[in-house]
C-alpha cells in the first residue's frame, strides 16, 4: 500500500540539494567555528556566508541574523529576552490565545518568574486577531507584543501590516513567529514593521536543529543562556555550521514562495474539503481564503482523536492533529478551544499539511482512504448514519 505524507507543518523532508550542500562539512575534520586554525576558519566562513545569504533573502543586514537550535529557542528568545531586557520601560506583554506554545508557555513564565502581566488576545471563530482589539488593549507599560504570522494548526494568515502598524505607532516591539509562513508567504520585515522575527529551517526544506532569530538593529535582548560570548554575545553556544550552511541553502531554494504551487495546493486542500464534505458530522476549522495554501483542519464529530491518527496511519495517510510540539497530548487543541470549537468536535481533529511532492492524482485515493476510516471508526463506536446526522443538525443549531 502507498503512504501519503500529509504533515508539512511538522517537519518536510531535507532536500538533495541543501544535503548535498551540508555533507562536505560533516566529512574530514571541521573545526570550531570560534577556534583561530585553519579548520575554525573555514566553519567560522561557512557559517559568515550563510549568515550574508540568509540576510540578503530577508533583506535585513548580516549581524541582525542570530542562530539558533530551532524555531522553539527563537520564539523563546525573542519573548522572554525582549521583555527582560525592557522591563525597565515597563512590565506588560500582549499576545493572542492561538499562538504556538514555544510563546505561550515563555509568555507564562515571565507572568510566573518576572512579574510581568500578560494579555492574551482572543480570536474571532475563524482565528483571526481583530486589530481593533489590539489597540484598545496596549498600554503605556506595554513592551512587547508577539503574534504569530500563520497558525502552524490552522494555517490562518494574520493581518500583519494592519498589526505592526498599531505596534509602530504606539512604539511598542513587535515579535513574529513566522515559522509556518517560510516558503509559503512572503515574509515582509519591512511592511509588517516588526522588531523580531522568528525562523526554523526544517519547515521548508532545511536540516532539523537549525534556527534563527532575526532581531532589528540596535534593539537590545537579553540572552536566556551562559557560556560564552557566540552570535555577537546573544546566544552562547558552538553554532552548527553543517546544519547552517543548509538553512542558508534551503532559504535560497525555498524560501520564497512559487505563485504557481501555491494556488495548486490552495486548489488542492480546497478539493480535497470538498470530497470529505459529503460526511455527516464534519466541519472545517478556521478562514477559509485567509490561510495558508498547503494547509487544511478538519473536525469529526463523534470519533476519538488518537484512535483516528492511528487508523488513518495504518491507512498509509500520515498526518497530525495540531501541534507536532505536544507529544502524547491528549487535551483537546488550545488553537480551536479560542476559536469557540466545542470539545466534542475539537477532540478528533486532523490538520492535512501538504507539499510539491503531494500530487493532484493523489487526492481521490486520500479522500477515500479518510471517509473508509472515518466510517469504520464510527461504525466501531456504534455510531449509525441517521445518529450521526441527527448529531451533527443538533450540533449545528446549537452553534
Amino acid at each position: 500500500m502507498s503512504r501519503f505524507y500529509l504533515d508539512d507543518n511538522a517537519t518536510t523532508s531535507l532536500d538533495p540539494r541543501v544535503r548535498a550542500v551540508m555533507e562536505p562539512l560533516l566529512e574530514g575534520t571541521l573545526g570550531n567555528p570560534s577556534s583561530l586554525h585553519a579548520e575554525g576558519r573555514r566553519a567560522r566562513g561557512e557559517i559568515d556566508s550563510a549568515r550574508d545569504s540568509l540576510a540578503a533573502w530577508l533583506k535585513a543586514k548580516p549581524s541582525e541574523i542570530i542562530f539558533t537550535s530551532g524555531g522553539t529557542e527563537s520564539c523563546n528568545l525573542a519573548v522572554q529576552g525582549l521583555a527582560c531586557a525592557h522591563g525597565g520601560k515597563g512590565r506588560h506583554l500582549i499576545t493572542a490565545k492561538t499562538e504556538h506554545h514555544a510563546v505561550l508557555h515563555a509568555c507564562q513564565a515571565l507572568e510566573r518568574w518576572k512579574n510581568f502581566e500578560v494579555t492574551w488576545l482572543n480570536v474571532d471563530a475563524a482565528g483571526l486577531v481583530d486589530p481593533d482589539d489590539l489597540e484598545r488593549v496596549i498600554r503605556p507599560d506595554t513592551v512587547v507584543i508577539s503574534i504569530m504570522s500563520a497558525n502552524n494548526e490552522t494555517g490562518v494568515v494574520q493581518p500583519m501590516r494592519e498589526l505592526g502598524e498599531i505596534c509602530a505607532r504606539h512604539g511598542v516591539l513587535f515579535h513574529t513567529d513566522a515559522i509556518q509562513s517560510a516558503g509559503k508567504e512572503t515574509l515582509d520585515l519591512a511592511a509588517w514593521q516588526v522588531g523580531a522575527l522568528s525562523l526554523a529551517a526544517h519547515k521548508f526544506h532545511g536540516p532539523l536543529g537549525a534556527g534563527l532569530l532575526w532581531l532589528k538593529s540596535g534593539v537590545p535582548i537579553a540572552r536566556l543562556m551562559e557560556g560564552g560570548s557566540h552570535e555577537n554575545e546573544r546566544r552562547p553556544g558552538t553554532e552548527n555550521a553543517p546544519a547552517i550552511a543548509g538553512f542558508a541553502e534551503a532559504a535560497r531554494l525555498f524560501g520564497n514562495p512559487d505563485p504557481a504551487e501555491a494556488q495548486r495546493q490552495f486548489r488542492w486542500t480546497d478539493r480535497l474539503w470538498r470530497e470529505l464534505s459529503s460526511l455527516e458530522g464534519i466541519r472545517r476549522n478556521g478562514h477559509f481564503q485567509k490561510r495558508l495554501p498547503n494547509t487544511l483542519n478538519v473536525s469529526f464529530l463523534g470519533l476519538h482523536g488518537e484512535d483516528l491518527l492511528i487508523a488513518l496511519d495504518l491507512a498509509g495517510l500520515a498526518v497530525s492533529s495540531g501541534s507536532a510540539c505536544l507529544v502524547g497530548s491528549v487535551q483537546p487543541s488550545h488553537v480551536l478551544a479560542a476559536m469557540g470549537v466545542p470539545d466534542d468536535w475539537a477532540s478528533a481533529t486532523v490538520r492535512f499539511s501538504i507539499g510539491s511532492h503531494v500530487r493532484d492524482e493523489d487526492l481521490d485515493e486520500i479522500a477515500l482512504r479518510v471517509r473508509q476510516v472515518v466510517n469504520r471508526q464510527r461504525a466501531l463506536r456504534g455510531w449509525t448514519p441517521a445518529q450521526m446526522a441527527a448529531e451533527s443538525a443538533r450540533e449545528k443549531a446549537l452553534a
